[in-house]
């Protein structure tokens, strides 16, 4: 049975990686999809040097900035993910040695 720690410490970890894919859903949907929308229309109403120039733009600069802001959070939230089973594991074998001490003890005795 886990302590309440640690039954705390995971319903913590839990709720922030799921704000982290809230927070990844968020720059997916209000800013890059924006981006991708004016780059499309541009191409229909706007021609010329101004607007290819503008176009470049946004897709060389804006597009890779946020498209690698999406990548570290998807990072931070695997890292995480990882860390949590990590501390799972730490924990199922601290109690498993402590649970075999004891158990030596009460034979001894």
């Amino acid at each position: 049975m886990k302590s309440f720690l640690m039954r705390l410490a995971r319903k913590v970890l839990e709720s922030v990686l799921q704000q982290l894919m809230q927070q990844f859903n968020v720059i997916q949907e209000q800013a890059l999809a924006p981006i991708k929308k004016i780059i499309a229309s541009s191409v229909v109403d706007w021609k010329g040097e101004g607007a290819d120039a503008f176009r470049e733009e946004l897709t060389s600069l804006l597009s890779p900035q946020i498209s690698r802001i999406g990548t570290g959070i998807t990072s931070y939230h695997s890292n995480l993910g990882k860390a949590r089973d990590l501390i799972d594991r730490a924990d199922s074998t601290a109690r498993n040695l402590v649970n075999s001490k004891l158990r030596s003890i009460a034979k001894f005795y």
